[in-house]
């Protein structure tokens, strides 16, 4: 057997630095030690790790290690320590069977006897989780298109307090709304999304009523404030600014100007809507098709690579609504290279008005802008802002996307 005491730097370091969820393989990790423990029954040991890298910037991350050999190992592995950590969290669940979720990549995720699901938490950050907060108040509201929150476990001891794991109830699904819209449209069925992309409006209409009308004062919603819109142009017009000087080549490196031009014509917006908590990173990949026919919402701890402060913020509901308009043209433009298929002219834009349709019908107009075009405006801001950031992210890590982000962004710049 080993304990956590006997375990060095290296160790540590093997244990981590290898999984898909470690969030800093750009830097080199160059050492690591254990601040805190939230478990340890000399089996099931749940050690909160320091990774520092060389620069001297450092990490928090949970392990989740079984101790009962002569080298530690992966707790997620073994259904008995499963097992132990589902009652940690308060589950009673006998988990005969543990399957991983492979999609996942900035956390832990197994299935539990095709009933439960639960999700790890490996880099740590001071504060409750979005997930807990989002899940409590759907759940509290009795929202149906979410799963249902079953447990939690929470660490309140030094060095910091943070949500370590999760449990909700498992979705039985056809399958995800990224995969199905893809696949519908290899298959010759390239109506199936399109015919369902009202529902997906009205869910997520309902969706950010609930977190309108959540009697949870930490949820609660809040006025926007007077500089609110002011900074979203500020923060567009440096984002365009950044890309472009950090490269060169960047296909915004010419058109820092028009994009500048078209936040000003963007801008006069008048009162945004209440600011309140969203889902945050919400795309086709984040909804299930449930097999009983209906959408299912899910994975609400917002951008894992962003800050937690900043992802529980309150902010307005149509950040969501132009996070999911780009994932419909992400399948639009994508669907050539990931399936060898050609999408219908105009099935993106049918994918967004129904989805526009059924979104309107049903939100709560508090939490939209009052004035005439103010919705078109704000959302098109919203989608501009996605569009920087989606060709920030395609140029360091998938270059051979970033024509979708350019395709996105020339259309917006043509229509203006």
């Amino acid at each position: 057997m080993t304990s956590l005491q006997a375990l060095t730097s290296a160790d540590l370091l093997a244990l981590a630095a290898d999984e898909r969820w470690f969030a800093t393989k750009e830097r080199q990790p160059e050492h690591a030690r254990i601040v805190g423990v939230a478990h340890d029954d000399g089996e099931l040991a749940l050690p909160l790790v320091e990774i520092r890298s060389p620069e001297g910037t450092h990490d928090l991350y949970l392990l989740a290690l079984g101790l009962d050999r002569d080298e530690p190992y992966d707790a997620l592995a073994e259904p008995r320590l499963v097992r132990r950590l589902a009652a940690l969290c308060g589950l009673d669940a006998a988990c005969d069977s543990v399957q991983p979720m492979s999609v996942e990549q900035s956390n832990s995720t197994v299935v539990l006897d095709g009933r439960h699901v639960l999700k790890l938490f490996r880099r740590l950050d001071a504060g409750p989780s979005p997930e807990v907060e989002l899940l409590g108040a759907l759940g509290a509201a009795g929202f149906p298109n979410a799963p249902a929150l079953e447990g939690v476990l929470v660490h309140e001891g030094e060095p910091l307090e943070s949500t370590l794991a999760v449990v909700t109830s498992f979705v039985s699904a056809v399958g995800g709304g990224w995969e199905l819209a893809l696949d519908s449209i290899a298959a010759d069925d390239a109506d199936w999304l399109p015919q369902r992309a009202r529902r997906l409006g009205e869910v997520t209409g309902a969706m950010h009523n609930v977190f309108l009308e959540t009697s949870d004062p930490r949820l609660a919603p809040e006025d926007a404030s007077a500089e609110a819109m002011a900074l979203l142009v500020a923060t567009i017009e440096e984002d365009a600014e950044r890309l472009a000087t950090e490269v060169a080549d960047s296909p915004i490196a010419t058109r820092v100007a028009d994009v500048r031009d078209l936040v000003v014509e963007l801008s006069p917006v008048g009162p945004p809507g209440l600011a309140v908590r969203i889902h945050g990173d919400y795309h086709l990949g984040q909804v299930l098709w449930s097999e009983s026919g209906d959408w299912i919402v899910i994975d609400f701890e917002g951008e894992p690579a962003r800050p937690l402060a900043e992802r529980r913020q309150r902010t307005s509901s149509l950040r969501d609504v132009a996070g999911m308009m780009r994932s419909f043209a992400y399948v639009a433009d994508g669907v050539a290279r990931l399936r060898g298929a050609e999408v219908p002219p105009g099935w993106e834009d049918s994918c967004r008005t129904s989805f526009l349709e059924g979104y309107t019908g049903i939100v709560d107009e508090r939490l939209l802008p009052g004035a005439g075009t103010g919705v078109a405006r704000l959302l098109a801001l919203f989608e501009l802002q996605k569009l920087l950031y989606e060709l920030r992210y395609e140029i360091g890590h998938r270059p051979d996307w970033v024509d979708i982000p350019v395709a996105g962004l020339e259309r917006m710049l043509a229509v203006a």
